[in-house]
């Protein structure tokens, strides 16, 4: 009996069923063999992208630009394009290209594209349409001299001048976009807009159908800027048309009205005005 026992495998329970011990014991190094060879190839193909990646394969050779542009230096455009390249044509970041390219004057937007095996191509969206941002520090005063590029759609005889602190620029441009269709219903011009430290908001317009050149400040206050534009406009159409000549500043700070200063007031004394209401009936 003892010899005969000395044959008898040991057996274990594994799952309710009864499996011998070495049968379990093998089979383990067989399932780890697939994992493990599968970890190795995974880190020779990185290591294999990572070398193409980094090596001097696949170098851009050319940048191309089509449509070829009408009034932009295209010069230009092709050295700042090559002054943002990095890396090569697999890794090389399009989004800065992109970028830098959209803050040189006269292009509203532009798109680059890869072109098998080693060519950038870049279209441009151009813009004769231009503002000029100055920001301000502190203490009011200009600091820093920077162009936005407008919609081409926008037909400006002028170069709006925008003006506020840094944090302020996004909000002004676009600012900016919501007044301009609405101050040319009535034939104004936006000459400038600008907003301080404190969040007080000017502007500056003449009639564009006028000989004239004068011009006339408003000024709008905190909030609510582009409802004040709305109903300035309607009054203005309504009531000072006549005498855009005359008016020498606006004051649309007021609730439920607003003020006019004339040229002619030698002793600077603001007319009031009750705003009109507008029927939308």
């Amino acid at each position: 009996m003892s010899e005969l026992g000395t044959k008898i495998p040991e057996l274990r329970a594994v799952g309710g069923k009864v499996f011998k011990g070495e049968t379990i014991e093998g089979s383990m190094p067989q399932r780890r063999l697939p994992i493990v060879a599968g970890f190795f190839l995974l880190l020779i193909t990185v290591l294999g992208i990572d070398h193409v990646i980094r090596s001097g394969y696949f170098t851009i050779q050319k940048v191309v630009i089509d449509p070829p542009l009408a009034v932009i230096d295209q010069g230009s455009i092709e050295r700042e394009t090559w002054r943002k390249i990095s890396g090569n044509y697999l890794n090389v970041d399009l989004k800065t290209i992109e970028t830098a390219l959209e803050n040189q004057p006269g292009v509203y937007q532009a798109v680059v594209r890869r072109v098998w095996p080693d060519t950038l191509s870049i279209s441009a969206i151009e813009t004769q349409v231009i503002a000029e941002y100055r920001q301000l520090d502190r203490s009011e005063e200009k600091v820093e001299r920077q162009f936005i590029n407008l919609p081409p759609q926008n037909d400006f005889s002028f170069r709006p001048l925008l003006r506020g602190p840094e944090r302020y620029q996004a909000v002004v441009v676009d600012t900016f976009h919501e007044i301009f269709s609405l101050l040319a219903i009535v034939n104004l011009e936006p000459q400038s807009l600008s907003v301080g430290h404190s969040g007080q908001w000017e502007l500056e317009l003449r009639r564009s159908d006028l000989k004239s050149q004068n011009r006339f400040r408003v000024y709008l206050g905190r909030d609510q800027i582009v409802e004040k534009i709305e109903r300035f406009v309607f009054s203005f159409k309504t009531v000072l048309s006549h005498k855009a000549d005359l008016i020498s500043k606006v004051d649309m700070r007021y609730d439920n009205g607003f003020a006019v200063q004339w040229h002619d007031d030698l002793e600077d004394k603001k007319f009031q005005i009750a705003s009109v209401i507008k029927d939308d009936n």
